[in-house]
């Protein structure tokens, strides 16, 4: 359970506020034998529509606000299908387990009672709310680590290869930002044209000046990245796709190209720096390597499992 110690604090207070005022009742998905409603649905991306409102041109405002509203309850599911999985299992989570994770949260932001519940008001939620969010929250990571953690061993011999190739000498590490433009599954050549025209005006628009963290913020759809302003850090080799990886080590900082087409969709880059990491000896880094390889094996085994789950659970979307 270490890791969730460390994951939990960013993704309770990245928790987005319940939204006031009513809404006209809708069923936009069913998981089993529950159903989510339009103004569940509502009330996460509310918080979120700030940015796109901001988008002057009107169809790309809408497909933006589509694309948040097709991932936030697409999140919305999978917390359906854990908490469904928790009570299968008879998971439960006490009164005292949220007390210890919200007093980790204070510690680890230096926020007292009076400060939490300060923040908490500015994002119109309560300390009530916030609880059911943090016990929600504990038991998704509960099932998951149970499910799919358990399952994940990083070997000796794995942290050694990852240490030969990426950390014995020194080697070049890349800090770079991009813009993630989605394609939908089974899109036409028709759409998939739209969204590369999209990235290459917005590559232009980057190239002539525009703040590249700004643009990210308003049109990425990597929910990892957008609030940052698309940064991806520094990072060496074999960490992102290979498409992308080839020319993002042949730019030189500030040069901006895209759009790319890898994975999902397409993405605009932009690189920012470019620096030389001396080796370490593997004593003192294994264990950082570890979970790094643990983090990046669990992030792929948990959508396998929660793919597995929409098919064993009838879901049925309805946006």
């Amino acid at each position: 359970m270490s890791r969730l110690r460390y994951q939990l604090p960013v993704l309770l207070l990245l928790l987005a506020p319940a939204a006031q005022g009513r809404t006209v009742e809708k069923i936009v998905a069913v998981v089993g034998d529950e159903v989510i409603l339009l103004s569940e649905l509502n009330e996460r991306v509310d918080p979120m529509m700030q940015t796109i409102a901001a988008i002057n041109d009107p169809t790309e405002r809408s497909a933006r606000e589509n694309s948040l509203r097709r991932e936030i309850l697409d999140r919305l599911v999978d917390e359906r299908l854990l908490t469904q999985q928790a009570a299968e299992i008879k998971l439960t989570i006490t009164s005292e387990e949220v007390d210890r994770a919200i007093d980790q949260i204070k510690r680890d932001y230096g926020l007292s009672d009076a400060q939490l519940k300060e923040e908490l008001a500015k994002q119109g939620m309560t300390m009530s709310a916030y609880r059911q969010n943090t016990r929600r929250e504990i038991l998704k990571y509960r099932v998951l680590n149970i499910a799919v953690g358990s399952k994940i061993n990083v070997g000796d011999s794995e942290v050694q290869n990852y240490y030969d190739r990426h950390m014995k000498a020194a080697n070049v590490e890349i800090k770079a930002s991009h813009i993630f433009i989605a394609i939908p599954e089974n899109a036409d050549n028709a759409t998939v044209a739209e969204k590369e025209k999209l990235g290459k005006a917005l590559r232009e628009r980057a190239a002539k000046g525009e703040d590249f963290a700004k643009l990210a913020r308003e049109y990425s759809e990597d929910a990892n990245t957008r609030k940052e302003g698309g940064d991806l850090g520094y990072f060496g080799r074999d960490i992102l796709p290979k498409p992308i990886e080839e020319i993002v080590f042949s730019m030189k900082p500030g040069e901006v190209r895209g759009p790319v087409r890898a994975d999902r969709g397409f993405h605009i880059l932009q690189m920012v720096d470019k620096r030389t990491k001396a080796g370490k000896p593997l004593a003192e880094v294994q264990e950082e390597i570890r979970m790094k390889l643990r983090s990046r094996e669990m992030e792929r085994q948990t959508k396998i499992y929660l793919g597995e789950l929409r098919k064993k659970i009838l879901v049925d979307a309805r946006l």
